[in-house]
């Protein structure tokens, strides 16, 4: 597979996927991280989403 073919492949898998999930709110995990999470999140859901980002990624925070 060609590398621009393998790119576009993601790309489309990446918006397919967005379009999935709807509507996300961006969360700022440091000053240099910030991830994505869907809106339909309660208050403790993402907070429990945001712990366990901060215990499996220690390295980039």
């Amino acid at each position: 597979m060609k590398p621009e073919i393998n790119y576009q492949s993601t790309e489309n898998m990446l918006k397919e996927h967005k379009k999935k999930i709807g509507d996300v709110v961006l969360v700022a995990i440091s000053a240099r991280t910030t991830i994505e999470l869907p809106a339909s999140l309660t208050p403790e859901e993402r907070a429990v989403r945001i712990e366990l980002y901060k215990k499996l990624h220690k390295s980039t925070i």
